[in-house]
């Protein structure tokens, strides 16, 4: 099944109803829809979330002890039944939804296009996650994650290209966090996009191949290395 979200995605959705009613039974359940990927389900977003932006604040004013940043880790508890990974993707920005989402997160990656802007906005983004934090710690006395991983994406590596010297900064910023693999530039990036398509979908025609692969294969690497961490931690905990 396709999604386009003008067309056949309404704010009824998203997780917008279970955030105006946590009552909902099932939690975010009943919001699960299937993709044309098999074993690939999703929530959908949509604009009207911004609506959440404004109702969870106004509910802590208007509940004593409502603790906004857990919404979304409750709605979410009962997928983990049903999924072996459940992924939220989330703006660069510290919104009350993105808290949510990080809150309920067990591990965060931050892919990065190593440009000077983007290598900026990324220290800005983690010095005020920190910042923020910071109000949460007397609440969220055992939160640990998982890793914490940068990937490297549409990087260029030609000649004039900045990416030498944005990579060296992220080394020294973020040393561990950084990981090897390096998700390269390519025009078949954007000819995916302008279709509707993931690197995956796009047809592989003759010349296309070998660009194909260079694109997908550090994606399906990156997922292989993410994949191990969590199936050696299942392992050790059975």
């Amino acid at each position: 099944m396709w999604l386009y979200a003008e067309k056949d995605v309404s704010p009824e959705d998203s997780v917008l109803p279970y955030i105006y009613d946590q009552q909902i039974e099932g939690g975010l359940l009943s919001q699960v829809q299937s993709t044309y990927w098999d074993g690939l389900d999703l929530i959908p977003a949509h604009t009207e979330l911004i609506g959440a932006e404004f109702h969870l604040p106004a509910m802590q004013k208007i509940k004593p002890g409502f603790r906004f940043w857990t919404v979304l880790r409750e709605g979410l508890e009962p997928l983990r039944k049903h999924y072996d990974y459940i992924l939220m993707d989330t703006s660069p920005s510290l919104s009350y939804m993105n808290l949510n989402a990080l809150l309920a997160a067990d591990a965060m990656v931050m892919p990065m296009v190593p440009e000077n802007l983007d290598f900026i906005s990324s220290l800005s983004f983690w010095r005020l996650f920190s910042d923020v934090s910071k109000s949460f710690i007397k609440y969220e006395a055992d939160k640990k994650y998982d890793f914490v991983s940068l990937l490297l994406s549409r990087v260029d590596y030609g000649r004039t290209s900045s990416a030498p010297i944005v990579r060296a900064w992220a080394q020294s910023a973020y040393e561990s966090w950084l990981h090897s693999i390096e998700v390269p530039a390519s025009s078949v990036m954007s000819t995916g996009a302008l279709a509707f398509s993931t690197v995956f979908d796009v047809s592989s025609t003759h010349s296309a191949a070998k660009s194909l692969q260079r694109v997908r294969q550090p994606i399906v690497d990156y997922c292989r290395w993410l994949d191990e961490i969590y199936a050696e931690k299942w392992r050790s905990a059975q």
